[in-house]
């Protein structure tokens, strides 16, 4: 959705989409992944205390300002977090993913405004 939105120029919307729906599911997979669960149903809490340093360097780094270019950065950002946590959790419980349609979105994201 994130990639179609940007698509479209809603720069606000996809702003909004990625700190109140991404964002919160991206920080849960990654709390799951490193048994760090307390602060399950606002997974931001204590993100410092509960998540090693570079997890909370490559959530930083999906967030930014409502801006053109910084959100097309952030949404990047966040896509390769999201596959990287999807690959770990793959491995560890051994279940498939949709590598087709993680190519789709990372074109999609890709492709000039």
């Amino acid at each position: 959705m994130l990639a179609h939105v940007l698509a479209r120029g809603e720069i606000a919307r996809a702003h909004a989409l990625m700190h109140t729906v991404i964002a919160p599911q991206q920080l849960q997979l990654c709390r799951l992944l490193r048994d760090s669960t307390a602060h399950w149903l606002t997974p931001s809490r204590a993100l410092e205390q509960g998540l090693p340093s570079t997890d909370c360097h490559r959530y930083v780094s999906t967030t930014a300002p409502a801006r053109d270019q910084d959100m097309l950065t952030a949404a990047g950002n966040s896509w390769r977090w999201s596959r990287d946590l999807a690959a770990e959790a793959a491995d560890r419980w051994a279940i498939g993913l949709p590598h087709k349609l993680h190519e789709q979105i990372s074109n999609r994201l890709n492709e000039p405004r």
